[in-house]
């Protein structure tokens, strides 16, 4: 059994398709479908069901995934041990971003490349639900994201700092000028928010919740660099955290009238029982310093 027929499993398994995985593989799918049919032979048993050019993981398959995936895993964290070992400033860091911790990453990169300039950084945005799904699977080193209620066991985790809520609108907006919002006023004006799957919007179905209330949702977007966007015209509004509008000057942000804390937590999460890079902790550290700035 080698490495290499486990990351052809492995492609394998995830899409379903010999000719498909080749190309991801960058072999042929000859190359692959000989490579699998020998670790099938070794192990005698199937592992997919042809059905015409489409493949399924049999139960054997399924069961013997996971095993593949950690076989392939311990090995690069046992190469990433040895690079750490000889000291050695090049590698890979692949980070996991929410786009309201964007502005503290963003902060962080220049003085982190100017002291690891040969790691190459590959930065992936999405939902707190999307990327620790990805986390989990160890496809990234490290995310950050605000706290995710009920989504966060089996992971470790820094906090960096704490970011409140804030209604937020463009200074043209009428309401604009409030010095706060009530909750009954926050309640009927027309809002886009993030879809479900941030934080931030289970933190505002959970107020919600509390105190019976129905907000008027217009719109709702998975990208919030485009709420954000479209506040500009004036007419929505939005509830967000100070940092995902830290660095937006024509945008005010009001304060909430509630006797709830209205705080995110915004963390670096890792995955539990995985190998972390000596570049990794590295990078911990220059978010720690620009959090506490």
């Amino acid at each position: 059994m080698e490495l290499r027929q486990l990351r052809y499993f492995k492609a394998a398994c995830e899409l379903q398709n010999f000719s498909e995985a080749a190309r991801v593989l960058y072999i042929s799918q000859s190359t692959l479908s000989q490579q699998i049919k020998q670790l099938e032979d070794e192990l005698e048993v199937l592992l997919f069901d042809r059905i015409g050019k489409r493949i399924v993981p049999t139960e054997a398959g399924l069961a013997f995934l996971p095993y593949a995936s950690k076989a392939l895993q311990d090995a690069e964290d046992g190469k990433q041990i040895l690079r750490d070992l000889k000291g050695v400033k090049i590698g890979n860091l692949h980070v996991g971003v929410t786009y309201s911790m964007g502005p503290l990453l963003v902060s962080a990169l220049e003085p982190f490349t100017k002291v690891y300039p040969h790691i190459k950084l590959r930065i992936t945005f999405g939902t707190s639900e999307e990327l620790l799904n990805l986390l989990e699977s160890n496809e990234l080193d490290f995310l950050l994201s605000f706290q995710p209620e009920g989504l966060c066991n089996g992971f470790e985790r820094l906090l960096l700092f704490q970011s409140r809520l804030y209604f937020v609108v463009h200074k043209s907006h009428p309401l604009a000028s409030l010095s706060s919002i009530t909750l009954k006023r926050l309640s009927e004006t027309p809002l886009i928010l993030p879809e479900r799957g941030f934080a931030t919007r289970k933190k505002i179905e959970e107020l919600c919740q509390k105190h019976q209330l129905s907000f008027t949702v217009g719109m709702e977007i998975n990208d919030v660099h485009t709420i954000l966007h479209i506040l500009k015209g004036g007419y929505w509004a939005t509830v967000l955290t100070q940092a995902a509008v830290s660095n937006e000057t024509d945008l005010i942000q009001i304060p909430i009238l509630c006797a709830d804390r209205l705080v995110s937590y915004g963390y670096l999460f890792w995955p539990q029982g995985s190998y972390r890079k000596k570049a990794a902790s590295a990078f911990a550290g220059f978010l720690l310093e620009t959090a506490g700035k």
